[in-house]
């Protein structure tokens, strides 16, 4: 089953089932909430790959899915989709890094 059947998303939102051949991975780039992520090419454009590592972390994923695919907004990392095989998420990528490591530069 496809993790984007895991959850229901809402109406309206743009969510892909992604296929992982179709995704060029470049480098780590870090470690998030629930696994790496890396740096790859999709569809031409840069995208952040968050994948998990083990059975014990699906939970983080299927929540930070449902979130993401909630909500559209400028300021927020948008959510192109997920890869089944392996499971992991396709996101946009923040040239800068993460918000958390960047904190220093806005006080």
């Amino acid at each position: 089953r496809s993790s984007a059947a895991m959850v229901e998303t809402p109406a309206g939102c743009v969510f892909e089932d992604i296929q992982h051949e179709d995704i060029q991975v470049e480098a780590a780039v870090g470690r998030g909430t629930f696994g790496v992520v890396f740096k790859a090419v999709w569809k031409g454009k840069d995208v952040a790959i968050k994948t998990i590592e083990s059975d014990n972390e699906r939970n983080a994923f299927l929540v930070e899915l449902r979130q993401l695919s909630r909500v559209n907004h400028p300021n927020i990392v948008k959510l192109y989709g997920s890869c089944d095989n392996p499971v992991c998420l396709v996101m946009e990528y923040a040239e800068c890094g993460s918000l958390y490591n960047r904190k220093s530069c806005f006080v």
